[in-house]
């Protein structure tokens, strides 16, 4: 047996949030609040070495994560199991030891893992995405994930929703740009037939290091903002529709000068994983593994759109609002603000979510939608109505 080192003693308070949650030890850690903070110092993130990517199982009895060389920047995957009298020690992952291998990432359902595996000893840089079954408690029977989402480019990070669609990165349409776009491949009948460009998140810079929810309610995904900066976090989420929203980077505590790659969210959303490179003259200097509390990650956002209204002028018309127009990963009830400054002529009752508009004039005009989670975080909707003859 593993020799033992974390007490199963070890708890920890509970983060203030909408809703109380179990405390749930991660490898003995203390929670962090809105500042990032190195996990696992001198565990998983062990100073002069490169660690980056992590996942957990969804119950949080098992984790890995990936160590560079930092001579020829071959891969290992560390791991540690959560056992009765606490985490074992993490080592390299005996499955897949000397393969030169990155990027764990535990499924939804804990039953297999995915991870990127160089092509040839020659060139690190080339990978395909390949899974590690569990069979009867056992990880064993590592298998390539084959045409469409392995191609003869470099796919870099795979991850896995709740009904086993896989989402990737790949360099395949980069032509001689060599940047990597966002992908999304379905199982259809059992198998993977087409992987889809993810259009409104992939650009013509670099994306790459993706996470998705389980059910799919948002992507996180690391992007070169511009030619000058350092690669961020991005977050998009999903509409009523099954439409990715506009990116947006994350909060500037997050979101530094450095590199900020290989994002994961814990089961319960709490939690936000990711990886911090740091470059000096001679290049990559340090990667450790941060974590933070997702207070300013989950932001309010626009699922359900309102459609531009057309109405006549001189007719009192009433549109009813659906009251799922805003949405939050961590707080179920949203309050909805309503800003006329410029229309006087409509109002909103937010208890019946009626909007009623009388207008007066011809013309073009907004209105504005706001809310606000319990975390000061707000979100603006402006709704476009036409004023007709």
């Amino acid at each position: 047996m593993s020799k033992l080192w974390i007490s199963l003693g070890l708890i920890f308070g509970l983060i203030s949030c909408t809703s109380s949650t179990k405390s749930i030890d991660y490898l003995g850690q203390s929670y962090p609040d809105m500042i990032p903070l190195i996990f696992a110092p001198d565990i998983v993130s062990v100073k002069g070495r490169l660690d980056h990517g992590i996942s957990f199982t969804p119950d949080t009895q098992e984790v890995a994560f990936g160590v560079l060389d930092k001579e020829d920047f071959s891969g290992d995957i560390w791991y540690a199991k959560k056992e009765s009298e606490g985490w074992t020690r993490p080592a390299i992952f005996e499955p897949l030891k000397g393969q030169s291998v990155y990027l764990p990432y535990f499924s939804p359902d804990g039953q297999s893992m995915l991870f990127a595996k160089s092509v040839s000893d020659t060139n690190k840089y080339v990978t395909d995405i390949w899974r590690l079954q569990k069979n009867k408690g056992t990880w064993s029977d590592p298998k390539k994930e084959g045409h469409p989402i392995s191609s003869l480019e470099r796919e870099a990070s795979a991850c896995m929703s709740l009904d086993k669609t896989i989402y990737f990165s790949s360099n395949r349409d980069s032509n001689s740009s060599g940047t990597a776009d966002l992908y999304v491949s379905s199982l259809e009948n059992g198998t993977y037939t087409n992987a889809k460009r993810i259009d409104v998140i992939s650009s013509e810079r670099d994306e790459e290091s993706i996470f998705v929810a389980p059910d799919e309610d948002y992507i996180i995904f690391s992007r070169y903002a511009t030619n000058e900066n350092a690669p961020d976090l991005w977050i998009s989420y999903q509409d009523a529709t099954k439409k990715w929203t506009q990116p947006r980077s994350l909060d500037a505590t997050i979101n530094t000068s450095d590199w900020e790659r290989r994002p994961f969210v814990s089961a319960d959303h709490n939690f936000l994983f990711f990886t911090r490179l740091q470059m000096d003259e001679k290049g990559l200097a340090e990667s450790d593994i941060y974590w933070v509390h997702t207070k300013k990650v989950f932001k309010p956002f626009v699922f359900n759109p309102i459609t531009t209204q057309t109405i006549k002028v001189g007719k009192e018309t009433t549109v009813s609002i659906p009251t799922d127009y805003f949405k939050d990963i961590d707080q179920e009830q949203l309050e909805i603000s309503f800003n006329n400054e410029n229309v006087k002529w409509a109002s909103f009752d937010s208890s019946t979510m009626i909007l009623t508009m009388h207008p007066d004039e011809v013309g073009e005009f907004e209105v504005i939608f706001s809310t606000v989670d319990a975390f000061s975080n707000e979100t603006n909707d402006r709704v476009k109505i036409i004023v007709a003859e």
